[in-house]
């Protein structure tokens, strides 16, 4: 505010100045004429232009500094919101309900999430758990073969091997789908090893594992490690219609591992799947 202060007195003065010039100026030409003093009356126009400039320069100097000084406010108050808001964000995460990683709650994972936006990003790896995961295999395969040329690609499915036919009936149930269920499995499987196959032979990063527990939640996982990284979690509910089923997009809160983070809960559950099943792509 020092230059404020100068230039706000330099602008008085100035006025000042000029006040008592042009009284001046009357005076003598009222009282012995002007005509007397010709070099004075040469200069008045220098004389009133140097003053008007004077004038304006301190006016455009104190404005200049009148908004710096504002600008300097403005940018102070944005720090006390910003970490106001910081203050508050983390209170209503302590008193909320929702976990602060979870970016949506859906109604139905399918039609709110598109699979597309959620997978096209991946850069490093991209993990999916699900049951029989058909419509991977026949819908999304060009995606999925496109991924595994730059990213590691890890599909996790039930196992369909007879052994588990008991499993895969009370599966079934699960899902209304008794009798067709177990064939669909088996499809499933035999469809993904032929895409981690053909993956392979193109140079990608693509392994089928089968495992043997009765699934509770199908669940996509996009770069883990990134900060940028998401989980898509689906539930499966008793007979719940695919399309019905709730679920959860989590985002990746910290880069650090949270044992009370459900981003870090569904990708070292995943991870523990992974680490008992059954590689079925050898």
């Amino acid at each position: 505010m020092r230059w404020q202060r100068i230039a706000r007195r330099g602008s008085d003065a100035t006025v000042l100045v000029l006040l008592i010039t042009g009284v001046a100026v009357s005076a003598i030409d009222l009282t012995v004429g002007l005509d007397r003093f010709s070099w004075l009356a040469q200069r008045i126009p220098q004389i009133t232009l140097l003053g008007l400039a004077f004038f304006f320069a301190s006016a455009v100097l104190e404005r200049m500094t009148l908004l710096e000084g504002i600008r300097s406010d403005l940018e102070f108050l944005k720090r006390d919101l910003d970490d106001g808001v910081t203050v508050l964000n983390s209170r209503l995460d302590d008193v909320s309900r929702v976990p602060s990683e979870v970016a949506a709650v859906v109604r139905s994972t399918r039609r709110e999430v598109p699979l597309l936006p959620l997978l096209a990003p991946a850069t490093s790896s991209v993990l999916i758990m699900g049951t029989t995961l058909i419509h991977f295999a026949e819908h999304h395969r060009e995606l999925l073969l496109e991924k595994s040329r730059s990213c590691s690609v890890r599909i996790l499915l039930l196992d369909s091997s007879a052994a588990m036919r008991h499993v895969h009936f009370a599966t079934g149930r699960l899902f209304g789908e008794e009798e067709s269920f177990h064939r669909e499995l088996k499809r499933s499987q035999e469809a993904m090893v032929t895409l981690a196959a053909e993956a392979r032979q193109h140079g990608g990063d693509f392994e089928v594992r089968a495992y043997d527990i009765v699934p509770t939640a199908n669940v996509i996982i996009v770069d883990p490690a990134s900060p940028a990284g998401q989980v898509q979690v689906e539930f499966l509910p008793y007979r719940a219609s695919a399309n019905l089923r709730p679920g959860m997009l989590l985002k990746r809160q910290a880069v650090t591992v949270d044992a009370d983070n459900l981003f870090d809960f569904f990708v070292r559950h995943y991870d523990q799947l992974w680490s008992v099943s059954r590689d079925v792509t050898r």
